[in-house]
């Protein structure tokens, strides 16, 4: 592979990033091999390894950068730069079996979140449904008792306003838990790349 070669790879890789992300990128990468010069084009290509690990950790990172930058965090895009940087370990010039083990142990993870969010989220959906139930029944019985009517619907709304409580917890809860699985992932990705750069 040539410097041509290794550009169009790369270009083609980072070609659904925003287009000043990517052209920052790339910069970034045209410089470093104009700093090393014609005769270390070989070199560099070596150091660098393949274009599809690059991107991978370039979409991680930014994944991750957005995620700071994001004033609204979504459970979605919470979910997504843990893919991105899931793919970026893959990526990664480490050995094999470790990042293996360590993709499928973030999986099984994230897999267990979202299995617990999901009941979570039933559980609240079902008391909430529950609570406009029993609102109906003290409604339904006002001609027949008034303190039991009240009691009863009381009761329902208090369970109503605890679920929608609860459901919004869930969903701030899920989204700084994705978030900071994503980071997490991602700076030891960054530190294992940079152990291996120091050690090659």
């Amino acid at each position: 592979m040539n410097r041509s070669e290794f550009f169009s790879k790369l270009e083609q890789e980072l070609s659904r990033m925003p287009g000043e992300e990517r052209q920052s990128a790339l910069d970034y990468y045209y410089e470093y091999f104009d700093d090393a010069g014609e005769e270390n084009e070989q070199k560099v290509l070596e150091e660098l390894g393949s274009p599809y690990q690059i991107a991978a950790r370039i979409k991680a990172d930014s994944a991750v950068r957005q995620l700071d930058a994001e004033k609204r965090l979504t459970v979605k895009k919470g979910i997504s730069a843990v893919w991105l940087v899931i793919l970026a370990i893959f990526a990664a010039p480490i050995a094999l079996p470790l990042a293996i083990g360590g993709a499928m142990l973030a999986i099984g993870l994230i897999a267990a979140l979202i299995g617990l969010l999901a009941a979570l989220i039933i559980g609240v959906a079902a008391l909430f449904f529950g609570g406009i139930v029993v609102v109906i029944s003290g409604v339904a019985v006002i001609a027949t008792s008034l303190p039991v009517a009240l009691f009863t619907i009381g009761v329902g709304l208090a369970v109503l306003g605890t679920t929608i409580l609860a459901g919004i917890l869930i969903v701030l809860a899920a989204r700084g838990i994705f978030g900071s699985i994503a980071k997490t992932m991602n700076r030891q990705l960054n530190k294992k790349s940079k152990g291996d750069e120091i050690d090659g």
